[in-house]
């Protein structure tokens, strides 16, 4: 592949944060190259297949290098398509440094490169208020070869209902909307939705009688896209038994994750000790680049916080852990470890076979799992968030 400048701009106009998501979404291979006049030297941030697997400023590298990166908020950028030959430095999930980076400059621990000019100045956001954001979810270039209607909602609709049923399916062309979990004890926010982002999952139009496992809200007037759920039923009954499964685990994953968050929001205890008699399966200490298909038993994913280690939800038979290629979330194998139970089995998964396919499948398709993989890695960063709250 030969080299070849494909983009540049200004991180004044459009954020790091929003750059790597964009390039990331569309699996780019090459480097970010930045440029800022209070250096001497540029910065350079290596994607494989969308991912951040490198970064180097003069003679430092690796991931703490990237965030400082999110504090050159005034740097010339210029992304270069070129086959990526370094030596990976970085193991976490692209979602992950996203919110890793923009949360430690919001909490001043990374330096703003500047300067600022007086007009563009905006007031700064009290941590308070910062901390009591919802994160936003943006989801990829909306691909309207699959929107089939569209539809306008006011605000304050709820769109879904959660613990109803419902099959429909839509994108989000414009406005915002909320993820609310209704629990017992109360209601709790999750995130936002915005422009690109999908409303519904994908077991929603896998089988009839879907219940609807939250509540989506408009906030303010949004304008919806109704997918095609015929055509892409169709493209998901043609895939293999196995990316199938694959993809059921990961809305599984979703589906729980949303849970925990919600009674974390709730200031219920969501730390666990139960792990501490369990094997330990897979290890960020490790390395591991493994993916294993379980068939008998239960795997437990785990994430250690200062507070307590928090239990983020429960593999069954049929689900799959360890390393996906194409499941870019914040858990196994570098974010999280995995705990079996007694009775655990698994067997080695070769992957090569279904990644070749899932690179073989729509666009929309693989819109939906990037958002879906997303909202895992956005729903666990603010699980993070909020078990850091109640533990000071």
């Amino acid at each position: 592949m030969k080299p070849k400048v494909v983009l540049q701009g200004s991180l004044s106009f459009i954020e790091l944060g929003e750059l790597l998501q964009q390039l990331g979404s569309s699996g780019s291979t090459g480097f970010i190259k930045l440029v800022s006049g209070h250096f001497d030297v540029p910065g350079y941030i290596y994607l494989d297949e969308g991912n951040p697997v490198h970064a180097e400023f003069g003679k430092e590298t690796g991931v703490d290098v990237l965030y400082t990166f999110f504090g050159w908020t005034h740097a010339d950028f210029e992304f270069v398509r070129d086959v990526v030959n370094c030596r990976p430095t970085i193991k976490k999930s692209r979602m992950e440094l996203i919110l890793d980076g923009l949360r430690m400059f919001d909490d001043g621990l990374i330096p703003e490169v500047g300067p600022v000019p007086e007009v563009a100045q905006k007031p700064k956001k009290k941590k308070s208020e910062k901390k009591n954001e919802l994160p936003v979810i943006k989801g990829p270039v909306i691909d309207y070869v699959y929107v089939v209607d569209e539809e306008e909602f006011p605000g304050g609709t709820d769109v879904v209902a959660q613990d109803r049923f419902g099959n429909w399916f839509w994108v989000i062309l414009s406005g915002k909307m909320e993820v609310i979990r209704i629990l017992p004890e109360g209601p709790a926010p999750i995130v936002q939705l915005a422009d690109g982002a999908y409303i519904g999952s994908i077991v929603s139009f896998l089988r009839e009688g879907n219940v609807r496992s939250a509540t989506v809200k408009a906030i303010g007037k949004v304008q919806l896209g109704v997918l095609d759920s015929e055509l892409i039923s169709r493209e998901y009954a043609a895939m293999s038994d196995d990316l199938q499964s694959i993809l059921i685990s990961v809305d599984k994953r979703l589906r729980q994750v949303t849970d925990v968050c919600a009674r974390a929001f709730l200031k219920q205890d969501v730390t666990t000790e139960r792990h501490k008699k369990m094997k330990v399966l897979i290890s960020p200490e490790r390395n591991e680049n493994e993916c294993l298909r379980i068939t008998a038993g239960e795997a437990h994913v785990i994430r250690k916080t200062p507070g307590g280690s928090i239990h983020l939800c429960s593999l069954g038979a049929g689900d799959f852990t360890g390393a996906i290629p194409f499941l870019n979330s914040s858990h196994e194998p570098y974010s999280a470890f995995v705990c079996a139970s007694g009775d655990f089995r698994a067997e080695r998964y070769d992957l090569r076979k279904v990644k070749k396919e899932y690179a073989s499948i729509s666009n929309t398709f693989k819109n939906m799992v990037e958002y879906m993989t997303t909202s895992i890695s956005v729903t666990t960063g603010r699980i993070m968030d909020l078990a850091g709250k109640m533990g000071t």
